[in-house]
């Protein structure tokens, strides 16, 4: 499924270059900085970590706007490497990991308030049972399908994959990560078959797979990466801390760093620190 995808991108890619080929060429070279904020939870209770308070968040969209930022979904930012479509002069991805109810009840009417985008990455079994029972306001309660489907539909919130059941730490399983002592083709069909549960779920309801996922507790290898290239992803969220580097080469959307946004943090110098971490790091 997203294979193909990955095949009418590249195609779409080759159409436009039929154009002027020193423009083409020109765009290949340029490169775009993009931050990716990394959020879970808005809500009143427990601030910390992951866990940020309302006017925290609204306090974010305000600074953002008022700093020439464009908030974008990871369609436009595949458009931009795939097929060279231009993006906003400052773009900038909210992600909120996990799909909890709060991003329903509390992040969407500030998204809709402000007109921002926001990408929401679905855990499906929490999705599965939450829309089984709903609840709202407690600890660790996620949306159901039918909260994080309005949202889609809404134009605000784009759907993205953190696996189906992936996200734990418990009998030896650490996220996405290989067991002890679990063999390569194992682990693989274990893997496979998480992505393609929630990939089959996804499209069911939405009529699109997910072609980004994001990495439970941020936990990765070069071996689960390869997997996910396989299976269709064409581009994967870390935890690592960092800003990104967008060019037409799609390696580029493989492994992208995220901005952990906490309580009590300024986001003015969130960003200026990660823009600093590539004084260090090789142009692509």
């Amino acid at each position: 499924m997203l294979r193909a995808l990955r095949a009418v991108l590249a195609a779409a890619f080759l159409l436009n270059g039929f154009g002027d080929l020193q423009q083409e060429v020109k765009a290949e070279k340029e490169e775009i900085l993009l931050p990716v904020l990394m959020y879970h939870e808005v809500k009143r209770d427990h601030p910390g970590k992951d866990v940020i308070l309302p006017e925290e968040m609204e306090s974010d969209l305000r600074w953002l706007q008022q700093s020439g930022y464009t908030t974008v979904f990871m369609a436009d930012i595949l458009d931009y490497v795939y097929t060279g479509k231009p993006l906003p002069e400052k773009p900038i991805l909210l992600t909120f990991d996990d799909g909890y109810e709060s991003s329903y009840r509390v992040l969407f009417p500030l998204l809709k308030q402000y007109g921002e985008k926001a990408v929401i990455c679905v855990i499906g079994k929490s999705a599965d049972e939450f829309s089984r029972m709903p609840e709202t306001g407690g600890p660790y309660v996620h949306a159901g399908w039918r909260e994080l489907l309005e949202m889609r539909d809404s134009g605000y919130a784009e759907l993205q994959n953190h696996s189906y059941d992936l996200h734990r730490e418990d009998g030896g399983s650490r996220g996405c990560l290989r067991r002890w002592g679990e063999d390569g083709l194992s682990y693989e069909l274990r893997v496979r078959g998480d992505m393609d549960r929630l990939q089959d779920e996804l499209y069911r309801l939405t009529g699109n797979a997910a072609s980004t996922f994001a990495y439970p507790y941020g936990f990765y290898s070069e071996e689960l990466e390869g997997i996910l290239e396989e299976c269709g992803f064409l581009a994967t969220l870390t935890c690592d801390f960092g800003m990104n580097r967008l060019s037409r080469d799609p390696d580029c959307l493989r492994g992208m760093k995220r901005i952990c946004r906490s309580h009590g943090a300024d986001l003015e110098k969130l960003l200026a620190q990660a823009e600093a971490t590539l004084k260090h790091a090789p142009a692509a």
